[in-house]
């Protein structure tokens, strides 16, 4: 009897000692959010387009669509290609072109980055015309790989070509 009355007060002592002392209170982690637009991304875009070219242009108006494809080195800047099919003509016409990119990410409640951008390239439609174009666009990232942009440009070409491209679509960022 003496074996279990000294085994049932070691017992009772082992588990008195686990309501000693005070509770701990736990910190919350809390996390930065993860920013809308990181310093270095990789984007793919797909759009929708229209052409408006001057009156004297062999490459006609018309609606196209097109895919582009983006590098920002760092939070502000980065480089572009894409490339764009439209409906010019009987044949249709295309242009490729390639463009440096300024943007100023606005972080929040909403995320966008309205943007800037400028280069060259080449037009098509039986003929190949060395472009410029200039214009600028806004994004808005829906999440943080999912981005709606719309873009307008100014193209410049050869024999006075020149005309107006709207883009609107859909950019994956990477």
């Amino acid at each position: 009897m003496k074996k279990q009355t000294l085994s049932f007060l070691a017992s009772l002592a082992v588990v008195a000692t686990s309501f000693a002392g005070q509770e701990m209170a736990s910190k919350e982690f809390k996390a930065t959010p993860e920013p809308c637009f990181k310093d270095t991304e990789l984007q793919l875009d797909v759009f929708g387009s229209y052409t408006d070219t001057s009156h004297r242009s062999s490459h006609g108006d018309g609606f196209g669509g097109g895919l582009g494809l983006n590098y920002f080195f760092t939070h502000n800047f980065g480089v572009s290609v894409s490339g764009n099919l439209y409906d010019g003509d009987v044949n249709g016409a295309w242009n490729v072109d390639g463009s440096i990119v300024a943007r100023l990410p606005i972080e929040g409640a909403i995320c966008w980055a309205p943007y800037i951008f400028g280069g060259g390239g080449i037009a098509a439609n039986g003929s190949l015309e060395g472009t410029l174009h200039a214009g600028g666009g806004l994004e808005w990232r829906a999440t943080h790989t999912i981005g709606v942009f719309g873009e307008a440009r100014y193209i410049w070409a050869e024999e006075d070509h020149s005309g107006t491209q709207v883009r609107a679509g859909l950019r994956f960022v990477f």
